[in-house]
């Protein structure tokens, strides 16, 4: 009975580990954690606090971070500065106060004391920021003709999602609409007097939302990124009318003053006569002379 006992003992400790040792070949199990935040990472692998050796190591440089051994933990790597718990209870592996460069994959090994067995189990930590200040910037392309930008305050987003009106069509009767990422390209073949649109920005730990009312689409004036090129045309365009207007008024007061200098000279200065011809006086001036 004892040997019957042992071999399904051996044979049970065998298919165990067959089983670990397929899921070393496997994807690593992924955890998202976030930036500035702790995080856990839990192995799957038994382990036996009284025989057992469990290390924990970077993949990417093979460099141990922390070890269980004999009842004693041991912390290798000092580029975490005081920032890693290794529990005893179930041997995660607790990293503190999030960095990016924590982003990496782990791995954490197994040894059985008594038969020298090596088990590994791979995790892979991708660290993200919070998604916040979600808000949309609106630039006129044309009549009736805009794109939307979604942008954030801070995060990275992973994927962003727009609808309008409670729809997520892309295109119907009044506009057809192209979706470039965080960016929607809007044109409308009809007028629209009212319409809500809406973006959604994403990563694996958070979501932020905005949306943008806009009215009369088709008779929007928002300049957007052009407002400094419409502010200059509209500038340009109105020293062009300012010249115009100047030269116009200039030319019909000189014109004015070259007529009126024409009549006085007219009035004022007599018709020049032939040589040798005397002027007659006016028949009164005369009468009075020879009085």
């Amino acid at each position: 009975m004892w040997k019957c006992l042992k071999r399904v003992l051996c044979l049970n400790s065998a298919f165990v580990f067959a089983i670990f040792l397929a899921r070393t070949g496997a994807s690593p199990a992924i955890v998202n954690g976030v930036l500035g935040h702790s995080v856990s990472l839990f192995p799957s692998i038994p382990v036996r606090q009284d025989m057992d050796e469990v290390v924990w190591r970077r993949s990417s440089t093979s460099t141990k971070i922390a070890r269980y051994l004999e009842r004693l933990i041991k912390y290798f790597n000092t580029t975490y500065n005081n920032r890693i718990t290794l529990h005893s209870g179930n041997f995660s592996l607790e990293i503190h106060d999030l960095r990016k460069e924590d982003a990496d994959e782990y791995e954490v090994i197994v040894a059985a004391g008594d038969s020298g067995d090596e088990r590994r189990e791979r995790i892979q930590l991708k660290v993200y920021e919070l998604v916040s200040g979600a808000h949309i910037r609106v630039q006129t392309t044309g009549i009736c003709n805009f794109t939307l930008t979604c942008t954030m305050t801070s995060g990275d987003p992973t994927s962003f999602m727009w609808w309008w009106e409670g729809e997520t069509s892309v295109h119907d009767s009044t506009r057809h609409i192209r979706v470039l990422g965080n960016t929607l390209e809007v044109h409308h073949t009809a007028e629209v007097k009212d319409t809500v649109y809406n973006c959604e920005a994403r990563n694996p730990i958070s979501n932020g939302k905005a949306e943008i009312q806009l009215r009369d689409i088709c008779k929007l004036v928002t300049y957007g990124d052009n407002f400094p090129k419409s502010i200059s045309a509209l500038i340009a365009s109105i020293n062009i009318v300012g010249v115009i207007v100047g030269l116009t008024f200039s030319l019909y007061f000189t014109l004015r003053r070259s007529a009126t200098g024409e009549r006085g000279s007219a009035g004022k200065y007599p018709t020049a006569l032939p040589l040798g011809q005397e002027v007659q006086p006016s028949p009164g001036r005369g009468s009075r002379r020879g009085v």
